[in-house]
């Protein structure tokens, strides 16, 4: 969800960053495996050769899977 809120402000950014010498965006897009945040949302939010493609669905782009929400809900004991 942040990954997508991230690149929803960067696109609103563009095609005018606030620079002296405008640039593109940078966004840090950590690969280590993370079953959860791969799961949570029905299509992941993935990079080709070092793009991501912003969302473009209602919102911040992405749609939650309720059910891997409670698959990774913590339990109470």
């Amino acid at each position: 969800v942040c990954i997508a809120a991230s690149l929803q402000f960067m696109a609103a950014l563009l095609p005018n960053p606030p620079r002296r010498e405008p640039r593109p965006p940078i966004l840090e897009f950590d690969r280590t495996e993370n079953p959860f945040r791969q799961a949570v949302v029905k299509t992941p939010i993935e990079h080709h050769q070092g793009i991501v493609k912003i969302p473009d669905g209602p919102g911040l782009g992405i749609e939650i899977d309720r059910q891997a929400l409670e698959t990774y809900a913590m339990k109470e004991v």
